[in-house]
């Protein structure tokens, strides 16, 4: 990353961001997870919000969202 700019991570627009977001692989993401609104993102701010949408469903929304993208 060469520029401050560049690394401004996408979940809580701090500066440092370190990895590339899930998103820009096509990753998987839990209903109500928050996206990045950049590429790039710090690693501990995207576990972070991938534990707190988890942590907001039931189990019969997980197995649901597992199920559908098992589908995909």
């Amino acid at each position: 990353m060469e520029t401050d700019d560049e690394d401004i991570c996408g979940l809580c627009s701090e500066p440092g961001a370190d990895k590339m977001a899930l998103w820009t692989g096509g990753g998987v993401y839990w209903p109500g997870e928050r996206r990045s609104e950049t590429d790039v993102v710090h690693a501990s701010c995207e576990q972070e919000e991938t534990a707190r949408a988890h942590s907001e469903l039931t189990e019969t929304q997980i197995r649901a969202c597992i199920d559908a993208a098992w589908r995909s």
